[in-house]
């Protein structure tokens, strides 16, 4: 019976020792908060922000940016960076990936967004103008109301 439980414990421990080191399993994650997944962002320079959790870039990890595969660069402290989109109504990918502190990625996030040339975004109403405007509309109004209450008048004399 002893050899049995020799023979068991000696292939327990072969397939421990065959198997492959697992790396720890984390939960860290990063996200793209600004700009929102397929959204209209204006041409020029664009700040992206993102928040990364289960992890703190002052341990040692790094996330880097690409910008339709092309890689933007690593940043090693601080949740956004600039970002340049020059031509228009083209469909963009960007991807941020977060790296361990011995350069490892272990997660990335995808969006899609739109560069559009964005128009002026100058206030339609004009504030100053409106109560201007409505009290010379109203006196016009109440003088035209007024005249046309005096000219019944007369017809009727």
């Amino acid at each position: 019976m002893w050899k049995w439980f020799l023979v068991l414990g000696l292939g327990a421990l072969g397939i421990l020792l065959s198997a492959p080191p697992l790396a720890a399993q984390t939960d860290a994650s990063i996200r793209i908060l600004e700009p929102g997944d397929r959204r209209n962002v204006p041409l020029g320079s664009n700040q992206v922000v993102v928040a990364i959790h289960g992890a703190s870039l002052a341990d040692g990890y790094s996330w880097q940016l690409y910008f339709d595969g092309v890689p933007q660069g690593v940043i090693h402290s601080g949740m956004t960076t600039t970002l340049s989109i020059d031509r228009p109504n083209v469909l963009r990918r960007l991807k941020a990936v977060l790296y361990d502190p011995q350069g490892g990625e272990i997660a990335s996030h995808e969006i899609f967004i739109v560069g559009v040339k964005m128009e002026s975004q100058a206030d339609v109403f004009n504030r100053s103008w409106f109560v201007p405007f409505m009290l010379v509309f109203f006196s016009g109004l109440t003088l035209i109301v007024l005249l046309s209450l005096r000219i019944k008048l007369w017809h009727r004399i």
